[in-house]
């Protein structure tokens, strides 16, 4: 299992933010951001070029989440490239 620890979170309002979150596991480590948009939606990218098509509309998130609980999951079990 994976393990998960939010090192940055950026503020674009009060109720959007970006955090840069790290997933590790004993062999590998992985770097995503994720857009928390009012707490309903929660998009994940594996990149910061990823990240900055969406914000352009030029592209979608890697992964879509609709809860915190959903993407507590994803990051728990994330397949991590070495």
């Amino acid at each position: 299992m994976n393990e998960f620890k939010t090192i940055l979170t950026e503020y674009l309002s009060p109720s959007r933010t970006l955090e840069t979150v790290v997933v590790s596991n004993k062999n590998s480590q992985n770097v995503f951001s994720i857009y928390n948009y009012e707490g309903n939606s929660f998009r994940v990218f594996k990149n910061q070029m990823n990240l900055m098509y969406f914000f352009q509309d030029k592209a979608e998130s890697d992964f879509h989440f609709c809860t915190e609980t959903e993407l507590d999951s994803f990051l728990s079990k994330v397949e991590l490239v070495e």
